[in-house]
């Protein structure tokens, strides 16, 4: 009777035990509600890890998480193959089907559509490197993406080609999978880290539905305006083509006589020759061209403007000849691969009064190539 009495003890406690390590798709009950967003507060490996010979990692989150939810979201650069998920409480245990190699820098991504029972979401995109070897590759590429209104590109996903001699001169990247990719935070900055010293052709996605690849015809996307960036690059600028807004007013005209106006000016800093500034708002888009002074400065200026908010903007045109104001920016070619033309922006938008100028709207362009 003893006996029985403490297998039936031992099988509920067994029973317990499992119902504890077990993941559920319901979120937990009872308790004043919790806020803060999901994240990753432990790992193992460590970030950065060297040496690493375990086909187990770790991760340890704020929040329940699911498996699905995990599964959905969680990338390895390069593929480590298959593996099995387990998932209890907060804790998220993988095992790998097969070692890692050796000398190798794995880069492990959670992207930002991760969430938690509760519907909450990382804050930004959650992405850690270890390295099956002694060294860990630490180059880093970053920048910015905005839309076609200079406004952040919130849903931007980056991809990275790179470049190598089986892949030189194929401008089709349409047909490659990406060696790395990254999404942008909110305000649409991004950073490519861990990357290994090289160059690479890189483009950004408006991810309208967050399946991290780009859907042509449906998504918008932006090229750079250098043709091979290099490991290292920072300060990069995506703008995403779209269509472009009819004006209310021609390009460069100037507002009626009896309307009391106002006007911008401001310098340009780049290497091109010749610079199209635009100045775009309710009261319509203006334009105009300016070039190098003798003193090697690209002075502009707009007058006449009606009073109101503005976005100004400029871009360098190819060629070397003076170009017509109203020559649209280019936004370049996939296939075949062109560079974008480089553009730059005020980062603010900017107030135009009546009888005022309003000074020193400067605007700064990365031309390299």
């Amino acid at each position: 009777m003893q006996s029985t009495s403490r297998t039936m003890h031992v099988f509920l406690l067994l029973l317990l035990w499992l119902a504890g390590g077990c993941a559920s798709d319901r979120p937990p009950s009872g308790g004043a509600a919790d806020t803060t967003p999901l994240q990753v507060i432990l790992s193992d490996p460590e970030p950065s890890a060297l040496h690493v010979a375990t086909n187990t990692i770790r991760l340890t989150f704020n929040h329940d998480v699911t498996a699905r939810q995990v599964i959905k979201a969680l990338h390895f650069t390069p593929s480590v193959g298959g593996y099995d998920i387990t998932i209890g409480e907060k804790n998220t245990v993988l095992r790998l089907d097969r070692p890692l190699q050796k000398n190798q820098t794995w880069i492990l991504t959670l992207d930002k559509n991760l969430r938690d029972y509760r519907g909450r979401t990382l804050a930004a995109p959650f992405t850690m490197a270890f390295s099956t070897g002694a060294v860990i590759n630490s180059k880093t590429i970053s920048g910015t993406v905005i839309n076609r209104d200079c406004s952040p590109a919130t849903n931007a996903l980056l991809l990275a080609f790179a470049e190598r001699p089986e892949t030189a001169g194929n401008g089709n990247l349409l047909t490659r999978e990406p060696d790395f990719f990254i999404q942008a935070d909110a305000s649409g900055v991004f950073s490519f880290r861990y990357l290994p010293a090289g160059s690479y052709r890189i483009i950004a996605v408006n991810d309208r539905n967050n399946d991290l690849r780009y859907n042509a015809g449906m998504e918008e996307i932006a090229l750079s305006s250098m043709n091979l960036v290099p490991a290292g690059t920072s300060d990069l600028l995506f703008r995403l083509s779209g269509r472009e807004r009819a004006s209310q007013s021609p390009p460069g005209s100037k507002a009626p006589a009896t309307t009391e106006t106002g006007s911008i000016s401001g310098t340009c800093v780049t290497s091109g020759q010749y610079v199209i500034i635009e100045a775009s708002g309710s009261a319509g888009s203006y334009r105009t061209t300016a070039s190098r002074d003798r003193k090697g400065t690209i002075h502009y200026t707009f007058t006449e403007l009606p009073p109101g908010s503005y976005i100004v903007s400029a871009h360098v045109p190819y060629g070397n000849k003076k170009p017509d104001p109203k020559q649209q920016w280019n936004p370049g070619s996939i296939n075949p691969f062109q560079p974008a033309e480089p553009f730059g922006f005020y980062p603010e938008k900017v107030t135009v009064r009546a009888r005022w100028t309003t000074r020193n709207i400067d605007i700064t362009i990365k031309t390299s190539r």
